[in-house]
């Protein structure tokens, strides 16, 4: 009779002085991580909502279209021209790109990327874009600017550096030898 194999457990040495959990082996996160990581989803819903609120101006063509965002109010387009088709996916555009920067920072934060601390940089720049349109947009940035500043403090430093060291430990090597395929004799069977 053979021993029926297994992956083995799941050994963690104290994540860089960090509790582990006993259901994931990972890291505990830290109050400060979780702080940035709901910041981050808290700028891509002030997005959102400033989207909807820039939606309903804009599809009011004759009342506010003209003065639905900076960028259309800078180009002063007849509403229904190409310049105004074009202008409008260029807010969408920079709506998606705003909710998109915002949760790649929550996203990444949570999942323990080292990379996130100076990629949030970047994306609070994507975000600057905010100011071409509404103020509604721009106020996503004072959020998404406390998740970066939570992800720079000491703690969430020290979870991104015991999640690098999980990360780096050697996979697991599932044994790939004398494996049987086809039928297998029954339980029980002498032969």
């Amino acid at each position: 009779m053979t021993e029926i194999l297994s992956l083995p457990p799941l050994e963690l040495d104290s994540a860089h002085g960090l509790p582990t959990s006993a259901v994931t082996g990972e890291p505990k996160r830290p109050v400060t991580l979780m702080v940035s990581v709901v910041a981050g989803w808290v700028s891509v819903a002030v997005t959102i909502v400033a989207f909807a609120q820039w939606w309903w101006q804009a599809a009011h063509v004759e009342a506010t279209f003209p003065t639905s965002a900076r960028l259309i109010e800078w180009f002063d387009p007849f509403p229904v021209s190409a310049l105004a088709i074009v202008l409008v996916c260029a807010v969408a555009v920079i709506g998606v790109l705003m909710v998109c920067a915002a949760g790649m920072t929550a996203y990444n934060a949570w999942a323990g990327n080292r990379w996130i601390r100076v990629g949030s940089l970047i994306c609070l720049g994507v975000t600057g874009l905010s100011f071409l349109l509404t103020w509604w947009f721009t106020a996503a940035m004072v959020p998404l600017a406390i998740s970066i500043l939570f992800l720079w403090l000491p703690p969430a430093k020290k979870f991104f550096a015991a999640m690098d060291h999980l990360r780096s430990r050697s996979p697991v090597v599932v044994p790939t030898t004398n494996i049987r395929y086809g039928p297998q004799p029954l339980i029980g069977d002498i032969s």
